[in-house]
């Protein structure tokens, strides 16, 4: 063999070893790993005392190829694994990041549970980060869920408190107070912000009355005209209405028209109520159910006479001293005794709950304003909390700095200041408010209500907007506000309790007030 052939004989087999080699080091490499990583998890709102909605969002993971996902949980095993309780599903991922949710069923109410996500890709398995969670569901925190489920993303303002016995148990909020087309510009609705709480305040009148009634000895079926200032006028049977006939509204009082509309502001002001008073009430209407404002506005006069009040018969005098008294009275014998301060029948400068149309059009909110010329039967602001706290505490609660436990049972068993529903549980009591800008369309404005429920729980819900055609609660459907309320009891009742029958209701008086 010369050496050229050698040569090339040499580098043919550099070539062919180096060949060899490179495809060994090839096929002995490993794979390159699979990466996956997950964001934090998360317990969605309760639906039921046996489930739970758990959240987590995959942050890296391979897409366009078949993944084994799922959570798995436990009561025991802080760490959970494949051994575990768990979901199972297929996917396959076209972006990135990716949500993971499931349900986990079969939960003990009251029972501690640790759940994370996982993925498995061949054999290997990836776990996310833990969550722990209790279920400790309770019906308060159903109703809210059941509540929020059907007000959220209606770009509505709304709040509102569920009170056990004086207990806040559960609270929710969303949309806005005030928008960027108001002077105060765009601010949420909480269960802080202060709102006209509209015909809500007929009850607080009501619970002063029933205070006053302990106090004076008085009965609800005693004869106002004692009470009345001496120089008004008496109309024919003024002689013969009672106190629990203006709270239930069967007084005869009809309006100064000659059918049963309720009256505008301008017979709700001292003269006005001067006026209704002069013109009397015909014998075939008493004890006729008319709703009319005048008939618990006039408790801004009787309330006064009733604790003292010497009226002057001038009429610009006793009109500004009944307003004064009246809401002295209420302040510092109802709401302060149930730790409510700084309450008005105005709005709060600055921080105004304006009213809206619904669906919203981007116009400007309404201020409903001042409300001391009339308050009595509607006029008082409150937020949601404090609603709550007052209509528990007196109504729901064991506390009697109010009312006694006899006086709480007469005002709800008579109907003073409140509506009854009829229901398969038992008879629930309520007052809606209702305040709208003008009796055209499109509406603007608010509904509300307070509704106590079995076991002394309390509702109480305020929106600041009205369905623009009908004038009613901003519902899709036509459902008013009292009726909306007993239905998201009804399915927070039914998760409860599982298989329990859907509550079914009555309204007395189904029309809004």
């Amino acid at each position: 063999m010369n050496l050229a052939r050698f040569t090339t004989y040499l580098a043919l087999l550099s070539v062919c070893l180096l060949l060899i080699y490179s495809c060994k080091r090839e096929q002995d490499e490993p794979a390159p790993p699979v990466i996956i990583t997950f964001g934090p998890s998360a317990i969605g709102e309760p639906r039921s005392t046996t489930t739970a909605f758990v959240s987590s969002t995959l942050t890296s993971a391979p897409t366009g190829q078949a993944l084994t996902v799922g959570y798995v949980w436990s009561k025991m095993n802080a760490q959970p694994t494949l051994t575990d309780n768990k979901t199972t599903q297929t996917l396959s991922l076209t972006a990135l990041p990716a949500s993971l949710t499931t349900t986990l069923t079969g939960l003990d109410n009251g029972a501690t549970y640790y759940a994370r996500a996982y993925v498995t890709v061949g054999s290997n398995t990836t776990y996310g980060p833990v969550v722990s969670f209790q279920m400790n569901i309770t019906l308060a925190r159903l109703f809210a869920q059941a509540l929020t489920d059907s007000l959220q993303n209606k770009d509505i303002g709304y709040g509102f408190t569920i009170f056990q016995g004086n207990t806040l148990a559960a609270s929710g909020t969303g949309g806005f107070q005030s928008r960027t087309t108001d002077p105060e510009g765009q601010r949420p609705y909480t269960i802080d912000s202060k709102m006209h709480m509209a015909s809500m305040s007929k009850t607080l009148t009501a619970m002063a009355f029933v205070q006053l009634m302990a106090q004076k000895g008085i009965r609800s079926t005693d004869r106002i005209a004692a009470y009345l200032p001496p120089s008004w006028p008496k109309g024919p049977n003024v002689d013969q209405i009672t106190f629990r006939e203006l709270l239930t509204h069967r007084s005869g009082i009809i309006g100064l028209g000659n059918n049963c509309v309720n009256g505008a502001f301008s017979e709700n002001i001292y003269t006005g109520l001067k006026q209704l008073i002069a013109k009397g009430v015909t014998a075939a209407n008493r004890g006729q159910y008319c709703y009319q404002n005048a008939n618990v506005g006039l408790f801004r006069v009787l309330i006064p006479a009733l604790t003292g009040y010497t009226f002057t018969g001038t009429d610009a005098t006793d009109d500004q001293q009944t307003q004064q008294r009246y809401v002295a009275y209420i302040q510092q014998n109802v709401l302060e005794k149930v730790g409510l301060t700084n309450i008005v029948p105005t709005f709060p400068s600055g921080n105004i709950t304006y009213g809206y149309s619904y669906p919203h059009t981007g116009a400007a909110g309404w201020n409903p304003g001042n409300f001391s010329s009339t308050v009595g039967a509607y006029g008082w602001y409150m937020t949601p909390r404090e609603a709550g706290t007052l209509y528990a505490t007196v109504l729901s609660s064991p506390d009697q700095s109010v009312l006694s436990t006899a006086f709480k049972d007469s005002l709800l068993l008579n109907n003073m200041g409140c509506f009854r529903i009829s229901s398969n549980l038992g008879n629930f009591a309520y007052h809606d408010g209702w305040w709208y800008f003008n009796n055209i369309v499109p509406y603007y404005g608010f509904r509300t209500i307070w509704m106590k429920l079995p076991d002394n729980m309390t509702v109480v819900l305020f929106t600041n907007a009205l369905h623009r055609q009908t004038g009613r609660f901003p519902s899709n459907d036509g459902t008013d506000i009292t009726t909306f309320v007993a239905r998201a009891y009804s399915r927070a009742r039914q998760a409860n309790g599982g298989r329990l029958p859907a509550v079914t209701f009555t309204l007395e008086h189904p029309e809004p007030h």
